[in-house]
């Protein structure tokens, strides 16, 4: 049997409140959509989907380089971290 990924996507938007968050699993893999506004909301976060056994967690641009890097500093070696980047 095939395992499943758990891929996490986090979007911060300046004027979100509340976070919100949305979960789907399909075709082995459970993706985590959440809308948050601010770096310790997704640090906790981050916190919580560490422990369900994310794989992965990939940030917004709106979350920049010292985001990146927070997060990252709070997710461990073990889980992947990324951002997106406009050019």
């Amino acid at each position: 049997m095939a395992s499943t990924q758990h891929i996490a996507f986090l979007i911060m938007l300046p004027a979100s409140g509340n976070a919100s968050s949305s979960s789907q699993s399909s075709g082995g893999y459970n993706v985590s959509l959440v809308t948050l506004s601010d770096i310790e909301t997704a640090k906790r976060l981050t916190r919580e989907f560490v422990s369900q056994g994310v794989d992965r967690i990939e940030l917004s641009s709106s979350f920049g380089e010292q985001g990146l890097e927070a997060v990252r500093e709070v997710a461990g070696g073990g889980v992947e971290v990324g951002l997106v980047r406009f050019d």
